[in-house]
């Protein structure tokens, strides 16, 4: 009978003890203050896909196909990131390649506007370099607000910005121009066309030449209308 009521004794004491350690706990959390509400985190409800190919229709004619790292739907705009194998077509072949850090695509009108490290390649044999470029669909034009760097095989020409029409095959340099030649030397024109199918350049208006040691003598100003030429 002795050891039943130290038996129950021990039981009692059990349980005030973990009272005690329960009323402690609530009042070091009380002393605490109320606890924090968690941050609501906001989401980006936007449609977003991964690893997606695109591609741009102007009239039911494939324009342009790329692939993005990642897309977003901003209503008419489509936000593209991480832009690789962009690819312009001409009558079904591809003639224009490209790539960018990221871009918007306008849905209805199917413009395109590339920006961040630009790399446009014609035919495997002409680079644009640009910040932005921009595709305008219905003129079939490549619009850059520069600065522009073109290069091929014997120049590298520099320029504050450029319109190129794909379809006359014409590219429209302007702002200080200056062609670098690969023999040495450079040519500065307000004005340069670049025929891509020939290979050929035309400065407009007055313009400067400068020639290295070893070249033609002379050297100096060079006004012409056109002038320059490969």
């Amino acid at each position: 009978m002795g050891s039943m009521q130290a038996r129950n004794r021990r039981w009692v004491m059990v349980l005030l003890l973990a009272a005690a350690g329960a009323a402690g706990i609530w009042l070091a959390r009380r002393a605490g203050g109320p606890a924090e509400a968690p941050v609501p985190v906001v989401e980006d409800t936007r449609p977003q896909l991964t690893s997606t190919r695109v591609v741009g229709r102007h009239q039911g004619d494939r324009q342009f196909e790329l692939e993005a790292g990642a897309i977003a739907d901003e209503g008419d705009w489509i936000r593209l990131d991480a832009i690789e194998h962009g690819v312009l077509y001409r009558e079904g072949e591809t003639y224009v390649t490209f790539t960018a850090r990221e871009g918007r695509w306008h849905r209805p009108s199917n413009d395109l506007v590339l920006t961040g490290d630009v790399v446009l390649v014609y035919e495997g044999r002409i680079r644009v370099f640009s910040d932005r470029l921009e595709w305008r669909a219905e003129n079939e034009l490549v619009v850059s607000p520069g600065p522009v760097v073109l290069e091929t095989e014997d120049d590298v020409v520099r320029a504050a910005a450029m319109e190129a029409d794909l379809g006359q095959e014409v590219v429209r340099l302007q702002g200080d121009v200056r062609i670098e030649r690969a023999g040495g030397g450079y040519i500065m024109m307000p004005e340069v066309l670049y025929y891509l199918e020939e290979e050929r350049l035309e400065g407009y208006g007055p313009g400067q030449a400068l020639l290295l040691p070893g070249g033609p003598a002379g050297g100096g100003p060079a006004d012409g209308d056109p002038a320059a030429g490969r």
